[in-house]
């Protein structure tokens, strides 16, 4: 949209961690994301964090169809301009000739070269016996098929869902990498080392957001701070604990919780006050509330299994009997070094940096990604306590003995991981989604209307003028983790995100290009941008809701405790069993597509029905 000129850019992009190495970094760097040592791999924070772990984490096609029509469409329009058609200079033209970025190329390039498709799957049961077998699409229409013309076999349209898994930290650098391409052609900015504080300087419908650099953090000063240029959209993608999120979200919070809940202080107040007016107390903690799962969850990579102690099962998930436990492994390959750059490769010819090119030296490993849950107090009252966690020796030998009598390999997945190595932390998911926030203006008028109180009760002076916000402020989106954090049990995280943001581009190309649209150069109409994002978040609510009903249910079937452990052991699994190996193939099908959002109306997702 930028390279268009329908969107003014470039792109701003900020990012609290430093990304770039310094000059005295190794190849391979550490994240900052978990303690190692004695204790163990306690991390720091929930979700990736910016620069990734070593763990493996799974990616679903959904994520990058939208990339591989984009680039179709570009193909397209250029087959149409060689056979001579005519000029194109309606917005919609405009737009379709930028539709084939070499960013987009490169990505889903690098993304196939670093990781491997998952085949064979299925679910198990502690003494190693099936309840269902399945295969997914190991060999999905690609960029490559696209780039080949190869549309006569395959077409994303009637292309199986596909799970690529691939290292974090590359995932998260291919990603990186692909912006490098956008920043040279100065459709995007990528400011790195930048974290944002607020929201300030709003005026119509425009908005500044609050900066601070972290790397001034330790000098305890404010010299860091600045302003940003204004904006009319701001995307906040900044993860659980998003302070945007926790400021702007959930004030308008009857829709998002459902309940129509009402804070006590709104009763009493006038009807004519701000505080009436503003679902602000209780209903908005409730929208942004972070909710423990009570559960804790583990992540290693092991070394390949040799075939002595392989099974034969490839990937499995086996479902527990208690205490919420439940195991997962799935084989997967990928570069022995971090292929992550410095940032800064100007002397190069290249003309964009290609992390598949490295692949060239085939310096490959082939490793096990294993993950386990357990809800066992002996590991969740000792991370939750404030003294830390148990000794990494101790917390490897609790887990042997918790999941070691468990079918093979699963013993031996944990004995080859070392100890310091093992990773864990304690699931956590938000209760609500996060509607897109219009009334930004009028959220910061309500605070300072607060403040203005305090200090009053306070006998001190109020210093925010009038305390009037004129306008309503730039629009507020969520996507990611900060728009809904759900429990890792399907593997769709990196998924959500990634679709979100290709479906608020289609949102923004939509309302600068819609039907009425009569001039060759664009009118930016907030209200229909509104309007847009609004439909937006009520059809991903619809692909969200399904992948939480199935979250639900695989979590109440393999993560079972309490009575539910008794149902699902000794009553439904068997029935599970006994069922025809043909239908339990198809509903487990199913489940992957709904999950997916891929059955019914599948409004803009791809694939076959």
């Amino acid at each position: 949209l930028v390279a268009a000129g329908l969107v003014q850019g470039p792109v701003d992009v900020y990012e609290s961690t430093i990304t770039k190495k310094s000059k005295e970094s190794k190849k391979c760097r550490n994240s900052g994301h978990t303690n190692h040592g004695n204790t163990g791999g306690k991390q720091l924070y929930p979700g990736s964090g910016a620069l990734g772990r070593d763990i493996g984490v799974g990616i679903w096609s959904t994520a990058w169809w939208p990339f591989l029509r984009s680039v179709k469409e570009g193909l397209s329009n250029s087959a149409d301009d060689d056979e001579g058609g005519d000029n194109k200079n309606t917005l919609a033209d405009m737009i379709q000739q930028q539709k084939n970025r070499q960013s987009y190329q490169t990505l889903l390039q690098d993304l196939e070269a670093c990781g491997s498709y998952v085949k064979d799957v299925g679910y198990r049961t502690p003494n190693g016996s099936w309840l269902v077998k399945s295969e997914l699409n190991a060999s999905p229409f690609g960029i490559q098929d696209l780039l080949d013309d190869n549309i006569n076999s395959k077409s994303i349209d009637d292309d199986d869902p596909a799970l690529l898994f691939v290292r974090e930290k590359d995932l998260l650098s291919c990603l990186r990498n692909a912006i490098k391409i956008e920043q040279r052609l100065g459709t995007v900015k990528y400011h790195s080392g930048v974290r944002v504080d607020g929201i300030e300087n709003v005026n119509g419908d425009l908005g500044s957001l609050v900066l601070q650099s972290t790397t001034n953090a330790s000098d305890g000063d404010e010299k860091g701070s600045s302003i940003s240029p204004q904006y009319h959209l701001i995307i906040a993608a900044d993860g659980l604990h998003s302070p945007l999120r926790s400021r702007f979200a959930g004030h308008n919070s009857s829709h998002v919780t459902g309940t129509g809940m009402e804070s006590s202080s709104s009763r009493k107040a006038p009807k004519d006050t701000l505080e009436y007016k503003w679902e602000h107390t209780k209903g908005q903690r409730e929208a942004t509330q972070v909710e423990d799962r009570e559960y804790i969850v583990f992540r290693g990579n092991a070394p390949k299994l040799e075939s002595s102690q392989e099974d034969g099962s490839g990937s499995f998930q086996t479902w527990g009997e208690e205490r919420s436990m439940r195991f997962a492994a799935v084989p997967f390959r990928h570069e022995t070094e971090d292929l992550d750059d410095d940032d800064d490769d100007s002397n190069s010819n290249s003309g964009h940096y290609s992390k598949s090119q490295s692949f060239i030296s085939k310096k490959q490993m082939d490793e096990e990604v294993w993950f386990a849950t357990i809800s066992d107090p002996a590991f969740i009252d000792t991370v939750k306590a404030s003294t830390g966690a148990l000794n990494a020796i101790e917390q490897k030998k609790l887990l042997l003995e918790a999941f070691g009598p468990w079918h093979k390999p699963i013993k031996t997945l944990i004995e080859t991981t070392p100890a310091d190595k093992i990773m864990f932390d304690l699931a956590v998911a938000h209760r609500h989604n996060a509607r897109p926030v219009f009334d930004v203006g009028r959220i910061m008028e309500f605070e300072l209307w607060q403040q203005k109180r305090k200090a009053k009760e306070n006998g001190s002076q109020s210093h925010n003028g009038d305390g009037k916000i004129y306008g309503r402020g730039p629009i507020l989106s969520f996507i990611g983790d900060s728009y809904m954090t759900v429990d890792p049990v399907l593997a769709q995280g990196f998924t959500m995100a990634m679709e979100s943001g290709a479906t608020i581009v289609q949102s923004v190309e939509q309302i600068l290009v819609h039907p009425g649209a009569t001039s060759s150069t664009p009118i930016y109409q907030p209200k229909l941008l509104r309007d847009k994002l609004l439909q937006r978040h009520y059809s991903r609510e619809r692909r969200l809701l399904q992948l939480l009903r199935s979250t639900e249910l695989v979590q109440r079937l393999a993560q079972p405790h309490g009575f539910g452990a008794i149902l699902a052991t000794w009553i439904i699994r068997p029935v599970v069993k006994l069922c025809p190996e043909g239908v339990k193939k198809r509903v487990f099908d199913y489940m992957i597509r709904y999950s997916l959002g891929l059955t019914g109306d599948r409004g803009d997702s791809g694939g076959k029905q």
